[in-house]
């Protein structure tokens, strides 16, 4: 369904307009400062009310953010792409948990957006990191959802992909709807065709929308059957906190304490959930209907934890610079504004010129292996006045990789787009395969950068398999079981499996199967074969077809260019060994739920190749087995970004 931008109905004044934009900070840095406190914790909050734990003197990303937004559209203007907002977060904001950590991983490899947010991200793509950023788009294009939403789109493909983006677009929309609406109900109906049909975040919202309707007082209730179906392990997985988030609009009537409080005490991404629905609450109130109490447990100034080029800390002056950008967007799309006082400086509107550019797409998945390129597609679009000749050339191609071609002749007519597919290779001679390989496409003087990155190359033997004998088998409790009755006849003969062993094979964490003390020797008595890691989760499942229980070991040449500490970050869903340089140094024998941050842990890595070796445990249907490096630097792993400097070596 094609839906148009819905324009104000009505003209809207400087005056109100500001007011709203002031109410939704408000409301975003009381909620953030409530909820912080008590994230992460997935069940009802004990606490009944918010004002005994919150902190406002505590930095959030929640905010810290948009004021990074709000800095690049004063800086750029209107006219910003995804690129001006990765540039700015990789030059200010240090933050690399979970998807933002991810970004920031991809993005010094080269891996832009939108495919920054998709690739190497198989958990936290669907996090709350990008839904919680999308007030400041809702104020600047205050009127303007499908505006507001468009820009939130391409905020959320820094770091996130699917559901997390669509409910970014959602909060957007209804943020730049609510300066003329005063029904939370009549809000969240009305855009929820930005989530999509038969989705789980729209499948969420609307069983949340009939729980409402079924059980209007019972917010507990809704939050237990909402989870029944869209609960995560993951606390900041998008979905369920979109319905504690509605939950709190819902049953908060548009009253911004009882609406903070709800979504308080519903847990999960809590800081989130509370600052997401304050905010909403804050543009329908405005400022001046705030109760002062709330007002001052906010207080007047707000806290970042980034860099940031700016010197006013107040939420009154954020209020009043969002605003500036809000007239001169207006301005832009509509003109509706009225009553803009003459002494307020608006920002000129920044226009970029048109001029030729250059994109690139992926058309497989932005990695390259010894048997499998990867394919790019250099988009070229002509969008001046000009004929422009010249060769398309990829720039600075590492040693290992090669093009199937480069320096190609083109002529390019005012208004034309030209689309040319490249391969990248490995090199059949290649040595050693860097993890970030960044090029760069140019053409008649205007370049774009790109990077492929290369999978961490492995060899590796097995299956080794073992039927499991009877002592292993279920020998049962005796309930239920009936004895062979007396005149029965006892069957004689040969003993047989029991009915367990003969569907089930076994493998065991503590028997060694090969040499484990030397894995290189023991490796070459064996049969092996390649596994190419090109995300931080290891391909098992997809290389080793077999059914049922087995043990497989790997081993890998890691280059390091320096003698370091470094931080294994190690998700897994079975038992494991990991040995470096011939040390056992992690041993795990749990079969679990994987995250990729079920085990962290430090080793030290030698300057040159360091030999990685794995033995993987696979006794359930799946094997998932993840692991990375992160920089050590004396502090927590989740405080510091991940390595893009190693190195696989050929291993034959």
């Amino acid at each position: 369904m094609k839906h148009t931008i819905q324009s104000r109905r009505m003209p809207l004044s400087y005056e109100r307009y500001l007011d709203k934009v002031h109410g939704g900070w408000i409301g975003k840095c009381l909620g953030g400062a409530a909820g912080a406190p008590v994230e992460g914790f997935k069940k009802v909050i004990e606490k009944e009310h918010y004002r005994s734990v919150m902190r406002t003197d505590l930095p959030n990303d929640d905010l810290d953010l948009q004021l990074l937004w709000l800095e690049v559209l004063q800086k750029k203007g209107l006219d910003i792409n995804a690129l001006d907002l990765a540039d700015a977060w990789d030059r200010q904001c240090w933050y690399p948990f979970s998807e933002y950590g991810i970004f920031l991983k991809n993005y010094e490899r080269g891996v832009m957006p939108p495919y920054s947010g998709a690739f190497n991200n198989p958990l936290f793509k669907e996090g709350e990191g990008c839904p919680i950023r999308s007030e400041i788009w809702g104020m600047v294009f205050a009127g303007y959802p499908e505006e507001a939403a468009r820009y939130a789109k391409m905020d959320g493909s820094l770091d996130h992909a699917g559901a997390s983006v669509d409910i970014e677009c959602y909060y957007a929309a209804m943020e730049a709807a609510a300066f003329f609406e005063s029904d939370p109900e009549h809000l969240i109906r009305s855009y929820l065709f930005y989530l999509p049909p038969g989705t789980p975040a729209r499948g969420c919202a609307e069983l949340v929308l009939k729980e409402y309707v079924r059980n209007p007082s019972d917010w507990l209730l809704a939050r237990t059957r909402m989870l029944r179906r869209y609960a995560h392990n993951e606390f900041t997985n998008s979905i369920p906190n979109l319905g504690l988030t509605l939950i709190a609009l819902l049953y908060g009537g548009g009253d911004l304490d009882k609406t903070v409080n709800i979504a308080f005490r519903c847990g999960y991404d809590a800081d989130c959930t509370c600052a997401t629905a304050g905010a909403i609450v804050g543009i329908l109130l405005g400022a001046k209907k705030i109760p002062s109490p709330l007002k001052e447990l906010t207080g007047e100034n707000f806290v970042a934890g980034i860099l940031l080029d700016r010197k006013d800390f107040t939420i009154e002056g954020l209020a009043k610079e969002t605003a500036l950008l809000g007239v001169m967007a207006d301005k832009r799309w509509g003109g509706n504004m009225t009553d803009i006082p003459e002494s307020i400086r608006i920002p000129e509107d920044k226009r970029k010129e048109t001029a030729p550019s250059i994109r690139i797409e992926y058309l497989d998945i932005p990695s390259v292996n010894p048997e499998r390129p990867c394919r790019i597609r250099v988009v070229i679009h002509n969008s001046g006045n000009e004929v422009l000749k010249g060769s398309l050339v990829i720039h600075r191609i590492p040693e290992e990789l090669e093009l199937n071609k480069n320096h190609i002749g083109l002529q390019l007519m005012p208004g034309e787009v030209h689309e040319e597919e490249i391969r990248i290779s490995v090199r059949e001679d290649y040595d050693r395969l860097f993890d970030k390989n960044v090029m760069e496409a140019e053409f008649a003087g205007i370049s774009r950068a790109f990077g492929v990155c290369g999978a961490a190359v492995w060899e590796a033997v097995g299956p080794f398999l073992e039927p499991l004998t009877g002592t292993e088998g279920n020998e049962g409790d005796g309930i239920g079981e009936e004895a062979p009755g007396e005149e029965e006849e006892v069957e004689t003969g040969p003993q047989l499996p029991t009915m367990e062993c003969m569907v089930n094979n076994a493998a065991y964490l503590d028997k060694e199967y090969i040499d484990e003390k030397d894995l290189e020797k023991a490796f070459s008595r064996e049969d092996p074969q390649p596994v190419y890691q090109a995300e931080d989760m290891l391909p098992m499942d997809e290389t080793f077809t077999f059914h049922g229980q087995g043990c497989i070991y790997l081993r890998q040449k890691l280059l390091s260019p320096e003698t370091r500490r470094v931080w294994v970050i190690i998700g897994n869903n079975d038992g494991y060994v990991l040995w470096v340089n011939g040390r056992e140094v992690m041993r795990k024998d749990t079969i679990r739920l994987w995250t990729p941050y079920n085990n962290y842990f430090s080793v030290e890595l030698k300057a040159g190749v360091n030999e990685i070796g794995l033995k993987l445990l696979r006794r359930t249907e799946s094997l998932r087995f993840s692991i990375a490096f992160r920089r050590h630097e004396g502090d927590f792993f989740h405080r510091k970004r991940w390595l893009t400097d190693m190195a696989s070596v050929r291993l034959n």
